[in-house]
Formats: C-alpha cells, structure tokens, sequence
C-alpha cells in the first residue's frame, strides 16, 4: 500500500502521520497492524504472505503466513502455507518452533503433499538442535529415532538418501562422545572403563566412520590391560576393514610387536 505524503485535510499534519507510520514499519508494530508498506497484496490473502517470503522478510512473512493459515484453515494452500511459515523458522535457526510447527502441519493435514517433507523436515529439526559433543545428546537420540520412523513410514521417499546421510551424520556424533568419554577414562588410567566404554560403541555405532579410532583405543588398553588377545583382535579388524586408516601402519606394527613378545614369553 503506497502510503501519501499529501496534507490531511482538516488537519495538516502529515508530516506527522508519514512519521508515525515510517516508525512503526522499523519496530515491527506496522506488520500487526496489518499495514505492510510495500506489499501490493491485501491482507489475510496467500499472495501477501508469499510477497513477504520472497522478500527474505521473515517475521513479516511468519505474521501473514499466521493469519492465513488462521483465517482459511480449509483452504487448499493452508498445509503449503503451514509448511512455509515451519521452513522459515528452519532458516531463523528457530529449530524448536519449527519442530513444532512441522508437527502442527502433519496433525491437521495429513494427507497433504506437505506431510512428508514435514516428517522429514522435523527429524532435521531436531538434528541441528544438536550441540558439542561434550554437551547433552537428547537431540541426536530423538532425531534417529524420528528418522527411523521416517524410513519406515516412506522407504521409498526422495530423501532417503539424505536420511541416510544424516543417520551417519548421527552416529559419528555418538562415537565422538564415547571417544571423549574414554578420552577422560585413560587421563584417569581406568583401562577397563575405556575398554568397557568403546566396546559399546563398537556395538551400537557399528556404522560409524570413526570406528577405526575406536578399534585403535580399545586395542591399547587391552595392552594396558595385559589382553593381548584382545589387542590383536582390535588390531586386525583395523587392518582387514579399515585399509586406508590412518592407523592402519601403526596397527600393524602393534601386531607385530605383540607377536614378538608372545613369542619370547614361549621361549621362556
């Protein structure tokens, strides 16, 4: 709406009135006034909100995309708009809201063509919730498991590929943790605590593109441990699953100095 600059009549203050409409637009108070200067688009309508997202203006967009979904809720673009007011939120790393407003999406439009980028969409939600590896993990835990879900519900789905990615992602950040743990464990020389601790990653992040490290950790404190068995076990599964490992040469220079202690001990 093109605001004029023209004297009010009757009154002659429209300097006045320019003023007061320029310094709500800079609060944010003009957006819930309905006012929007700039967009050609009446309010409440569909194509006001999308002016708004195509103008990068977030909170101005959430506001109509709002009062859209609000006023037309049978519409046939209410679940598009529910969907794009839940992906700017994504793009504010507002992740929390987004979780929900994804949720809100497949609750009340579930057979949209939007339920299953929102399935999908949420489980990433909860994924970038995820902090440092030394912080809590709450949000890695529930984004696989949503991701489980989703495998489930759409195996056949366009973003499987990155579902799979992200499962990855997920359990790198797992052995991460668990490599920090034992990180602690060996400052504090509890061997047995850092074998029991990647042995559990070995279990449960069998996926992992770190398990290579974790192989290599858990060797040496079997040797700690005086198992040289175990040791060598560790040791050969670097060799034999992980050829281009960064501690490929030093695993079997292990097995090597393993071997040639076993051999003396039978010698004596």
């Amino acid at each position: 709406m093109k605001v004029s600059t023209a004297p009010i009549a009757g009154t002659g203050r429209s300097v006045w009135v320019v003023s007061w409409l320029l310094a709500l637009a800079m609060t944010g108070l003009l957006v819930l006034g309905g006012c929007g200067a700039g967009n050609p688009y009446p309010p409440g309508s569909y194509d006001r909100a999308m002016f708004f997202v195509e103008q990068e203006k977030n909170l101005e967009a959430v506001a109509a995309l709002e009062t859209f979904v609000r006023h037309n809720p049978t519409d046939s673009l209410a679940s598009e708009a529910q969907y794009q007011k839940s992906m700017i939120y994504m793009d504010m790393d507002e992740y929390p809201l987004a979780a929900v407003e994804f949720q809100i999406l497949r609750k009340d439009y579930p057979t949209s063509d939007r339920a299953e980028d929102s399935f999908f969409q949420e489980g990433v939600s909860y994924y970038r919730q995820v902090g440092n590896v030394r912080r809590d993990l709450t949000g890695a835990h529930e984004a696989r498991l949503h991701f489980l879900k989703f495998s489930q519900e759409y195996p056949a789905s366009l973003h499987m590929p990155q579902v799979v990615e992200y499962m990855q992602e997920i359990s790198d950040l797992m052995v991460c943790k668990r490599l920090e743990q034992a990180k602690v464990f060996w400052q504090l020389k509890r061997f047995e605590a850092v074998k029991v601790t990647l042995g559990t990653a070995l279990e449960d992040e069998a996926a992992s593109n770190l398990l290579d490290e974790v192989l290599w950790q858990r060797g040496q404190a079997a040797e700690k441990l005086d198992d040289p068995d175990l040791a060598s076990e560790m040791y050969e599964r670097i060799i034999s699953e992980f050829p281009d490992s960064d501690f490929f040469k030093q695993a079997q220079s292990a097995i090597k100095d393993l071997d040639e202690e076993k051999g003396e001990d039978e010698e004596q």
